[in-house]
């Protein structure tokens, strides 16, 4: 149990991270003004988020290893901890594409001077994105990008099907050899509850820090 609670928080930080860092590029590449950039960038988000993320771990643990060269495809699947890589993989392109639509649409709401004031200032294009938008998309799709978050952590259990010994799986081979799967099962469900709900708590402590933050330099501003 210990060892799936383990696998489990690394299967989800892991994946948040990378998702987050690969979603804003696909948001960025989606706002670019680079045709192929664009269209690059929408392919990904319709290909991933329109099939399920199961299948995505099917692929990756299955199918992935037999497209490599001969020889790494072997030497992946005898890898001990390929199960955890593929399901690391596999939920980062998936979570990246909701990601980056959440991204994209905190950077429509953006107001435009923004982005004038930043080019009048002469930043780069990546400065602009650097220093001025995405702060202020951050701040505003904090909630969302939470939601996002909380629904990645709990997309971790889908490992399972690959056998990741992530929590669930391994609930399931408490059950199977010891008959004791009220138990087992109560606790990774409180597991699953507490975690969730501390994440949304920290989430609500940031959102009211930074609106708190906002305030007091409206205020200063205005005085």
């Amino acid at each position: 149990m210990i060892t799936g609670i383990k696998v489990t928080v690394l299967i989800a930080v892991v994946t948040s991270v990378m998702s987050l860092l690969l979603g804003t590029l696909i948001a960025v590449m989606r706002k670019s003004r680079i045709t192929p950039l664009r269209a690059l960038g929408g392919l990904y988000v319709e290909t991933f988020r329109n099939i399920p993320g199961l299948l995505w771990l099917l692929f990756f643990y299955f199918v992935f290893p037999e497209i490599l060269p001969s020889g790494l495809g072997e030497k992946l699947n005898a890898y001990i901890y390929f199960p955890i890589v593929a399901s690391i993989i596999a939920l980062t392109f998936d979570n990246a594409s909701y990601v980056s639509d959440i991204i994209r649409s905190g950077l429509l709401a953006v107001p435009p001077g923004q982005r004038e004031a930043a080019i009048s200032t002469g930043l780069s294009r990546i400065q602009q994105y650097r220093y001025v938008l995405l702060p202020q998309t951050f701040r505003k799709i904090l909630p969302p990008l939470g939601t996002r978050m909380i629904h990645n952590f709990k997309n971790s259990s889908l490992c399972m099907a690959i056998t990741a010994p992530e929590l669930t799986w391994a609930t399931q081979q408490i059950e199977s050899l010891t008959f004791r799967g009220l138990e087992a099962t109560t606790l990774a469900t409180a597991f699953y509850i507490v975690v969730s709900l501390s994440i949304g708590g920290v989430i609500i402590i940031l959102e009211k820090y930074l609106k708190i933050d906002i305030e007091s330099i409206t205020h200063m501003e205005t005085g």
